[in-house]
């Protein structure tokens, strides 16, 4: 009975099985005044006596939410509205009221740095988000090895690199008498996506990876912090 579309039933017209099925049962959203009352009378868990299914819709009174069940939580529809930016290094994040508990993390390791000249030069920290209903961490990004110049015949050091920051392009060294080549950039941190359910959860431990410091010379570069991203759908 797909794609029956709106019908408008008039009075007295005979209320077929078909109809029932196409234009009632598949094409019904269940409203309650709040999740416990859903919760009352559809379950809590599959199997139950009351049969909850994935693909159930429904539209609650409180926060005005249309929500799917997807077979384990009751999830919004449209996506998320609002998101939290992490930057400092060590924080506790306080979970905010959500109308929906499954939220989307994004973690960015730190950034490796570049510098020709010095084999201190390293990779970026890592970073993480942290509670107990999961954990999602970022590698940090690999550093650019950079081998130590010599002078060239026109007395100019042929061990220097133009480089870029976190995840920028290649670097160009000049190895003497007008010949410049390619070299390869620090990375950027490593990218994570996790969706964690916060049901329960107040507070989430989070760190942010730092970029790599390195020489304060022209061609050197840093390595850029990383960053945690928190989306959710806010109550």
């Amino acid at each position: 009975m797909a794609g029956l579309g709106f019908k408008d039933f008039t009075v007295g017209e005979v209320l077929t099985s078909a109809n029932v099925d196409g234009y009632l049962m598949q094409q019904t959203v269940m409203r309650f005044a709040d999740a416990g009352a859903r919760g009352s009378a559809l379950g809590t868990a599959p199997g139950t006596a009351v049969a909850l299914a994935e693909g159930m819709v429904s539209y609650l009174d409180d926060t005005n939410a249309v929500e799917v069940f997807t077979g384990t939580v009751w999830r919004g529809i449209g996506g998320f509205n609002a998101s939290t930016t992490i930057t400092a290094t060590d924080a506790s994040w306080p979970v905010p009221s959500l109308a929906d508990p499954v939220v989307r993390v994004t973690v960015v390791g730190g950034g490796g740095g570049a510098e020709p000249d010095s084999v201190t030069v390293s990779s970026g920290s890592s970073s993480s988000f942290a509670c107990s209903a999961g954990t999602a961490t970022a590698a940090g990004g690999a550093r650019a090895l950079g081998a130590a110049g010599s002078s060239s015949s026109a007395g100019t050091d042929a061990g220097q690199f133009v480089r870029a920051n976190n995840g920028g392009v290649p670097g160009v060294r000049y190895v003497g008498a007008g010949d410049f080549r390619s070299s390869a950039a620090g990375q950027g941190g490593v990218v994570t996506v996790a969706y964690l359910d916060l049901t329960g959860v107040s507070t989430a431990n989070v760190t942010v990876g730092a970029g790599d410091t390195v020489g304060a010379d022209s061609w050197d570069a840093d390595g850029g912090d990383g960053v945690v991203i928190v989306e959710y759908r806010a109550a």
